[in-house]
């Protein structure tokens, strides 16, 4: 019988085939098709060491799918008249104090949950190795008063985590309980989501532990974030749960998003599922948009903007082709796709487009395989291009300071985030980030007063790092020698959206 849900039991050796390509390890999914769980499904293993297979209560951490939760909860405040949407976040945290006096005055929580402030994200500068965060949460909002102005406010949308983690902190001042706990009461228990959890270690065993993908697609284990309740950015990225809890949260989400009934767990929905600004900045033939904690699409249109595969295709795969009539699309929403690895493409981006041309039934599909081997293959070769491209940048006879010049402690302008250059073994160069030189990196002469500290793809997994593939980020500028020839200044570009970077200043001794 050709039903949907046959078909898409049918997907099984498709959705192994993309799993291996990738280098996923393990898999759980699920669909809601007209307020009915009519598939649900697991892959591969949450523990390839033991052997354990994963399951419909298996917990894995959902990383950005966070987001609509924290969004809930402050939905939840603002329908009680604790703040409104766009009440000043400074008049609620008076220590987020922005030196811009617009988004100091103007800014409120609805501008952080749709990454419309116009602040530059510096995504790279929350967590170290491992995903372990690099500051602490009440760090968050003295961190964010001083992220760059990229954008006009308003006018455009530039991801940025620490908009969350000031939601996080907007929580805790008003409800006086923790995010975690707010959530736990006001939406995980009164949805019946007891295993779903903002614990940094859960009371269960079934959890999916973490894996990257090595360049060959072979997993290798990594610990598991130290993200939660307490922790740095929790409301961007902290909860963990499982794909059926997750389909009973957005079914209520769905019912929620129509007529909002005054009995219902979630508030303001209406309000949280409207798009607040366009993703493109230039006006688009039909809507792709920001809501708050998710995304809208109008089908045919291309899905996965957020995440890792705009990196390894130059055109994302259009989705729904054929289609008698425009759908709009919300995600992350009502097919859910959860994996324990980082590997060699966003294979849950993949199998959530599968899924949902499967769904769709539209008669002209994307070849999700194809697809897959193309971006692995991509995501795998975007580093030794880099290294070439390094080394056809190098000037390695050019004259350079004692490398003794170059040693020191910089700090950002706020004092809260260390590189720390230092000789090992008094021949050899190396830094680390917030003193931390149990997990070092040598520094390469690259050209006068600058380093190169790049890795391997293979170095990059097994320390646990974020495949940033940006040259910029991996080159250390050394500038403004004092007379004795110590160098005062490093320029760092680790954030695209600034390139020229963020200057770090040497701290003297003592």
């Amino acid at each position: 019988m050709d039903t949907l849900a046959h078909r898409l039991k049918l997907l099984g050796p498709t959705i192994i085939e993309i799993c291996r390509i990738s280098g996923t390890s393990g898999v759980s999914l699920g669909v809601l098709h007209k307020n009915e769980v009519i598939h649900l499904d697991n892959f591969g293993y949450r523990d390839v060491e033991a052997k354990k297979a994963p399951d419909q209560d298996t917990l894995y951490f959902v990383a950005s799918l966070s987001k609509l939760f924290t969004a809930a909860g402050i939905g939840i405040l603002v329908d009680e008249k604790k703040f409104e949407w766009d009440t000043p976040v400074s008049r609620i945290l008076p220590e987020f104090d922005h030196p811009d006096e617009t988004v100091k005055n103007k800014a409120g929580i609805v501008d952080f949950l749709s990454h419309r402030s116009g602040l530059a994200g510096k995504t790279q500068m929350w967590y170290l190795e491992f995903a372990r965060p690099a500051l602490q949460r009440w760090d968050t909002m003295r961190f964010s008063s001083y992220l760059d102005v990229v954008y006009a406010f308003r006018q455009r949308w530039l991801y940025n985590n620490w908009g969350y983690g000031l939601a996080d902190e907007v929580m805790e001042k008003v409800s006086g309980k923790s995010w975690g706990t707010f959530l736990r009461e006001r939406i995980f228990d009164p949805l019946g989501m007891k295993g779903t959890t903002t614990q940094v270690d859960p009371d269960t065993e079934n959890v999916a532990k973490g894996y990257m993908a090595l360049s060959d697609a072979t997993p290798y284990h990594l610990p598991r974030p130290r993200q939660g309740d307490g922790k740095l950015a929790g409301g961007a990225a902290g909860v963990q749960s499982n794909v059926r809890e997750l389909l009973t949260f957005y079914k209520n989400v769905m019912q929620a998003h129509g007529e909002q009934s005054t009995s219902s767990t979630l508030k303001n929905i209406p309000t949280i599922t409207s798009p607040h600004v366009a993703l493109d900045p230039e006006p688009a033939s039909s809507e792709r948009s920001y809501a708050l904690g998710l995304i809208r699409t109008m089908l045919p249109g291309s899905l996965g903007m957020v995440g890792l595969n705009p990196m390894y295709v130059d055109n994302l795969p259009i989705v729904g082709k054929g289609i008698e009539t425009p759908r709009l699309c919300m995600y992350h929403q009502a097919i859910v796709v959860l994996t324990n690895s980082m590997a060699n493409n966003d294979a849950a981006n993949w199998l959530g487009q599968l899924l949902l041309e499967t769904v769709l039934n539209n008669p002209h599909k994307n070849d999700y395989v194809a697809i897959a081997k193309a971006s692995a293959a991509a995501s795998v070769a975007l580093w030794p291009a880099m290294a070439k491209e390094l080394e056809t940048r190098r000037e390695p006879n050019t004259p350079q300071e004692p490398l003794t010049n170059y040693e020191g402690q910089f700090y950002n302008i706020i004092g809260d985030w260390c590189i720390d250059v230092f000789l090992e073994a008094e021949v050899n160069l190396k830094m680390c980030f917030q003193a931390q030189r149990n997990e070092s990196y040598p520094l390469d002469h690259y050209r006068p007063h600058e380093f190169s500290w790049l890795l391997t793809r293979d170095e990059n997994v097994r320390r646990g790092r974020f495949p940033v593939v940006n040259l910029d980020f991996y080159i250390l500028t050394f500038r403004a020698p004092d007379e004795a020839g110590m160098m005062q200044q490093l320029v760092w570009r680790h954030d695209p959206d600034v390139p020229l970077g963020e200057i770090f200043y040497r701290r003297p001794h003592g």
